[in-house]
């Protein structure tokens, strides 16, 4: 697995002004640091998937 390009750190520091967190800088740099892969796993996220792979579909809960 390639390390993903960070996102425009410009756009990082947006989303964390408009979520309204107060950060340090070394935080900053952190998040910036790995919103590659923040934007990667929201991607994989946002994907149409058919119901049967919700994972609470996988157990049955016994009837009391």
């Amino acid at each position: 697995m390639s390390t993903p390009e960070p996102m425009n750190r410009a756009h990082v520091e947006a989303a964390l002004e408009r979520a309204g967190l107060k950060l340090s800088p070394e935080q900053v740099d952190e998040i910036h640091r790995i919103s590659g892969y923040v934007r990667d796993y929201l991607a994989e996220l946002n994907v149409e998937r058919p119901m049967s792979v919700e994972p609470a579909l996988t157990f049955k809960m016994p009837v009391p």
